[in-house]
C-alpha cells in the first residue's frame, strides 16, 4: 500500500514538473535561451509565475531586479507582442511614439529647452556660446619707431578691427586703449574713449624718452577696456621690443580674452646645436629678461633646469647657476652638453625657469619645450631647423608658459 502511494506521489510530481516545464517553454517557443546579461535598468517582465513561488514572495509592484536575458533587451517574443523592446538601445521605435532624451550622467528625462549637461550645468545646450580662449575679440594695428637721436619711443594707436565684446559692457560702450610699457617702473598711457563698434580709428601717438637698452628689455601690452557701465578689460594683447628698430614698422596683433590667472612675462632666450660627428646636442641657456620683480623685500635669485627625454623617459639633466636680475635681466651664458645615443627616437628638451628667494624657496616661473611638436611655434620652427640643420647654431627667444 505504501508503495502505491509512493509511486502515486512520484508520478504526480513528475507530471507537475513536466507541466511546469512546458508550461515555461511555451513562452519563448520562438527563439532560443540566451545568456544571462546585467542591465541595472531592466524591469521585470510578468513570466508565468509558479504556484509556489507566489505563496513564499507575494508580487511587489515595483519590484525591479538587475538580471536580464540578452533577448530581452530586443523585440519581444512573447505570445501576443506586437511592439518592439523598450530598451533604450531600441532605435527602430515607431515614429508616432515619444522618445525622451537621458543625459549620460544623470539619466533623468530632459527636453531640448532645458535639460543638464555632463558637468551637470541647467543651461540650454542649444544657447552655450563660445568663451574664453575659443572667441576671437578682433586685431589692433599700432606703428612704433625709435629716434636714437633723442632717445624716444614713438608709439601711434591706429585703429582696432573686427573688436567684440561680452553682452556684460551694454549694447554701446565706450572703448578705450591701454598701453603699459613694462619696465622696472611701468609707463603708462591711455587713448580718448570711443564708442564701440566692430572697427574704431583712433589715431593717436604717444611719446617717450627711454633708452633703447632698457626698452629692448620690455614688452609693450595693451589693454582694450570698456568703459560703460564700469571699466572692464575685454581683451589685450602684447608685443616684444627687443627689436625696435628706428625704421617705423605696423604691426597687427592679435587680441586675445584677459587672462584671469597672472602669467609670468618672462623670456628665455635658448640656443641648440646638433653636433652630429660627436653625437651629441650642445643646449645654450643665454638669457631672460621680463622677469618678475619679489613681492618682498627679500631680493630673488633666478636658475633654469634642463632636462632631456626621449620615448623611454629622462636621459640627462642639468641646470644652471642661480643669479640676481638687473632691471628684470639675467645672463647666463651657459652651454650644456647632452650625448645622443644612436638612433634613440623622440629626443626633446624640457626648459624650466625658476627663482628662488634668499629664504631658498623655489618658486616655479614657466617652462619651454623644444620639440617638432611643442604647442610654441617657435620652439618647433628652432628644433626642426636644428635637426635639419647639424652644426647651425640656432638661437631664439621663447615666452614661458604654465605647465
Amino acid at each position: 500500500m505504501s508503495s502505491n502511494i509512493f509511486l502515486c506521489f512520484t508520478g504526480s510530481a513528475v507530471s507537475s514538473f513536466g507541466d511546469r516545464k512546458a508550461e515555461l517553454s511555451s513562452a519563448y517557443q520562438q527563439g532560443p535561451l540566451f545568456d544571462v546579461v546585467y542591465n541595472p535598468f531592466y524591469l521585470q517582465q510578468h513570466l508565468p509565475p509558479s504556484p509556489d513561488l507566489i505563496r513564499c514572495h507575494p508580487e511587489k509592484s515595483d519590484h525591479r531586479r538587475l538580471y536580464g536575458s540578452v533577448c530581452d533587451l530586443r523585440s519581444s517574443t512573447l505570445p501576443g507582442s506586437s511592439t518592439l523592446s523598450h530598451s533604450m538601445f531600441d532605435l527602430t521605435s515607431p515614429p508616432h511614439r515619444f522618445i525622451q532624451r537621458y543625459d549620460s550622467v544623470s539619466s533623468v528625462p530632459s527636453s531640448t529647452s532645458s535639460r543638464k549637461n555632463s558637468q551637470g550645468s541647467n543651461r540650454s545646450l542649444d544657447t552655450i556660446t563660445l568663451s574664453g580662449d575659443e572667441r576671437e575679440f578682433g586685431r589692433l594695428n599700432v606703428k612704433l619707431c625709435y629716434v636714437p637721436s633723442v632717445e624716444q619711443i614713438w608709439i601711434t594707436v591706429l585703429q582696432c578691427k573686427d573688436l567684440s565684446w561680452s553682452s556684460g559692457c551694454g549694447e554701446n560702450p565706450q572703448i578705450s586703449i591701454k598701453g603699459i610699457l613694462t619696465l622696472s617702473k611701468p609707463v603708462q598711457f591711455k587713448c580718448m574713449a570711443k564708442e564701440a563698434s566692430s572697427d574704431i580709428e583712433f589715431m593717436e601717438t604717444f611719446v617717450f624718452a627711454i633708452k633703447l637698452q632698457l626698452l629692448q628689455t620690455a614688452r609693450l601690452v595693451f589693454k582694450v577696456q570698456a568703459l560703460t557701465p564700469r571699466k572692464k578689460t575685454i581683451g589685450e594683447c602684447a608685443l616684444p621690443l627687443r627689436e625696435l628698430s628706428t625704421q617705423e614698422t605696423d604691426y597687427w596683433l592679435i587680441i586675445a580674452p584677459p587672462s584671469k590667472a597672472s602669467v609670468c612675462s618672462a623670456e628665455l632666450k635658448i640656443g641648440t646645436c646638433f653636433q652630429a660627428v660627436n653625437s651629441r646636442i650642445q643646449l645654450q641657456i643665454l638669457e631672460a629678461q621680463n622677469l618678475p620683480s619679489s613681492s618682498t623685500p627679500l631680493s630673488s635669485n633666478f636658475f633654469v633646469k634642463a632636462a632631456m627625454f626621449s620615448t623611454g623617459g629622462m636621459v640627462d639633466k642639468k641646470k644652471t647657476r642661480l643669479l640676481k636680475s638687473s632691471n628684470g635681466c639675467v645672463k647666463w651664458g651657459e652651454t650644456m652638453i647632452f650625448p645622443v645615443i644612436q638612433n634613440e627616437q623622440g629626443v626633446n628638451f624640457l626648459i624650466k625657469l625658476y627663482s628662488r628667494s634668499s629664504v631658498r624657496r623655489k618658486h616655479f616661473l614657466g617652462q619651454v619645450c623644444l620639440s617638432s611638436d611643442s604647442c610654441s611655434n617657435e620652439a618647433a620652427d628652432q628644433w626642426r631647423d636644428t635637426m635639419a640643420n647639424p652644426e647651425k647654431v640656432v638661437i631664439k627667444w621663447h615666452n614661458v608658459y604654465p605647465a
